[in-house]
């Protein structure tokens, strides 16, 4: 199918009675949805059925569901790894608004440690779960360790890439959940966390995010993330690697000082909701040099609710992306061909998470339901 310009979207309710109210959830790599629902229990849910993997887990914690196991955290927070044969358990505290990432052998997580957060990566030995390795730099206690090979589409080989350096000072905005914004973005060897590149940071700037994502072009990604400062608000930004430095090769023109941008990519376009708490207005950035340039679609979006963590609500699979109309009970759907369609069907609570697969969205509702995004 070359996109959904034509194609009927579908939006219907997952069937979880058995299951109960959703708190979290994630998509494992076979289609599988992994939730965690409201009383700590794990289920797993396809092609109708359900089934209950464990008790006692931590509703606040994000699952991540890949290569055949789930990380998550258990009822006192501390980190948990499920596989169908086996539980590896363990005393490590991890953050509540942070995210893991799967690596093939390992599980990379936020974790506390006196004096802030760290990222760490989990191995198991024996009955139980041990960090291998932990950052010498302090990062974002709600952080969303991203995995990017510079030099590849392909991420597999890539290494992790965070936002580091705590900073409350440089830019008082404090709407993203907290008020602590990053001065540093560090990328690490994914098995030791020895630096690959000098840093990025910018005098006056800060990271104003808790995550990253990527954008690919002939065979290479750059990072995508939001830099504010300066007595100016939210830009967009492309960051690379270039002889063991990262580096900033584009911007968009700063938004009003306390303005913010939510940028999200699909079909290696670069989109932005630009102002999501106000006018929420829809734009497509193309790189021109040294510039990303916007061209307005839409306004009325908001991918992120005021003061919420989750930063990012849109969700892409491979022939359409959700981005959520402002109000977060109506969405709108961007096809391959990067035309807009506005649906009307009501949701009956807001939508505060996403996920996706290549052929599906899910979308977590304040009222503990999870509804499905289908086209034909």
């Amino acid at each position: 199918m070359a996109g959904v310009a034509n194609a009927a979207i579908h939006l219907a309710p997952q069937p979880l009675k058995a299951v109960g109210h959703i708190s979290q959830m994630d998509v494992a790599e076979n289609g599988e949805l992994i939730v965690i629902n409201q009383q700590g229990e794990l289920w797993q849910l396809k092609d109708g059925q359900t089934q209950r993997l464990a008790e006692n887990v931590s509703p606040k914690i994000a699952p991540q569901a890949d290569y055949g196991r789930i990380a998550l955290a258990d009822a006192n927070g501390h980190f948990l790894l499920w596989t169908k044969d086996k539980r590896y358990t363990s005393t490590i505290p991890m953050a509540e608004n942070a995210t893991m990432h799967a690596l093939a052998f390992a599980t990379i997580g936020v974790v506390k440690q006196q004096g802030g957060y760290k990222l760490a990566r989990i191995e198991t030995e024996g009955e139980h779960a041990k960090i291998t390795a932990l950052s010498r730099q302090y990062i974002l206690p709600d952080a969303r360790p991203y995995q990017i090979d510079f030099n590849s589409e392909n991420a597999k080989q890539g290494h992790i890439a965070v936002l580091a350096e705590p900073d409350r000072e440089t830019y008082q905005h404090a709407v993203l959940g907290d008020d602590v914004e990053a001065a540093s973005l560090v990328y690490l060897e994914r098995h030791n966390f020895e630096p690959l590149a000098e840093p990025l940071n910018i005098k006056g700037l800060v990271f104003e995010a808790n995550q990253l994502t990527h954008i690919s072009h002939n065979g290479n990604s750059q990072l995508v993330a939001v830099m504010s400062g300066k007595g100016e608000g939210a830009r967009t930004v492309l960051v690379g690697l270039e002889q063991g430095k990262l580096t900033l090769n584009a911007e968009s023109e700063p938004l009003p000082s306390n303005r913010w941008q939510s940028p999200f990519v699909f079909n290696h376009t670069l989109y932005a909701v630009q102002m999501p708490h106000l006018v929420g207005k829809l734009v497509e950035y193309t790189q021109k040099g040294k510039q990303l340039r916007p061209r307005f679609i839409e306004s009325g979006m908001s991918n992120h609710h005021y003061g919420d963590h989750e930063t990012n609500l849109t969700a892409a699979t491979e022939s359409f992306v959700v981005v959520p109309q402002y109000g977060y009970t109506q969405i709108s759907i961007i096809d391959k061909q990067g035309n807009l369609q506005k649906l009307p069907t009501q949701l009956p609570a807001p939508i505060i998470k996403t996920q996706a697969d290549a052929n599906q969205a899910y979308l977590l509702l304040e009222n503990g339901e999870i509804w499905t995004v289908k086209s034909d």
